[in-house]
């Protein structure tokens, strides 16, 4: 049932995880990767929707307005708010993403160097008292409403509500 729509669930979920581990990331090769990430992540989260509506077109116009009324306002708010995120990052070349950053010593930066340990991360040697220069990486936001959130952790929860919704779905027409 509704396989399609399982599969663009699936493909969120990845892009989800590749945008999880790219905020983490602070030496990067790809700086524009978590850009890419996200739109991806927002386009196949669309999908999400339109792959169910077509594959069960009738069922789901009849059921989704009730089940999206019965949701938390803020789970309808943060619904609109991602569909809009999405619509921006396909029709203007980028979501509303603001980016602050998040420095810590140089020395604390691991790598996934699998080698010995005295090549694992960055060293800095200098003299005593001097802390050790610090890097930076960018950490990305959205503005919902009067709140300020990671873009991944908004991401999280958008998810965690497409996976309610298919769910919710199979459970009632699965009768």
């Amino acid at each position: 049932m509704i396989d399609a729509t399982q599969k663009k669930l699936r493909e969120a979920h990845f892009f989800l995880q590749k945008l999880l581990a790219e905020s983490k990331v602070f030496v990067r090769n790809e700086p524009e990767a978590f850009q890419f990430y996200l739109s991806a992540f927002l386009s196949a989260a669309r999908s999400v929707t339109f792959a169910l509506q077509c594959e069960e077109k009738e069922k789901y116009d009849n059921w989704s307005p009730s089940w999206f009324t019965i949701q938390s306002e803020g789970d309808q708010k943060l619904c609109k708010f991602m569909v809009t995120q999405r619509n921006v990052e396909q029709k203007r070349g980028g979501a509303d993403v603001s980016v602050t950053w998040e420095f810590i010593p140089v020395t604390e930066v691991r790598t996934d160097y699998q080698g010995h340990p005295a090549y694992y991360g960055f060293h800095w040697f200098g003299p005593p008292g001097v802390p050790p220069p610090q890097v930076g990486r960018p950490v990305h936001s959205f503005a919902l409403g009067n709140n300020k959130g990671e873009a991944t952790a908004t991401c999280k929860q958008y998810l965690d509500c497409l996976d309610r919704l298919v769910q919710d779905f199979i459970q009632v027409h699965s009768q």
